[in-house]
């Protein structure tokens, strides 16, 4: 156990807002709407989540900003057929 950083919960909800737990506060992220012509398939988004937000948050990045990180990984992803990548990924840590 590592009680030199609180404990993070972090809930995704698909399109509802994202909440994050620590130390005691919640904050709600929203989650940017997409038209429903542009969703493919939800296969892979809370994988794209995860992978967004740890990357930001091994790059140091605040809570927000691997929130945010994650957002774009799972929007990107359900615009999609299947967990593939038909482009390179535009996203700047």
């Amino acid at each position: 156990k590592n009680s030199a950083k609180p404990r993070t919960v972090i809930f995704t909800q698909g399109s509802e807002s994202t909440l994050v737990a620590c130390d005691g506060k919640v904050v709600e992220y929203a989650v940017e709407s997409l038209a429903k012509e542009q969703l493919v398939d939800t296969n892979g988004a809370g994988d794209a989540f995860v992978g967004g937000f740890l990357a930001s948050l091994l790059a140091e990045k605040e809570v927000g900003t691997c929130v945010e990180a994650g957002h774009w990984a799972a929007r990107f992803i359900i615009q999609q057929s299947g967990c593939t990548l038909t482009k390179a990924c535009e996203y700047k840590l």
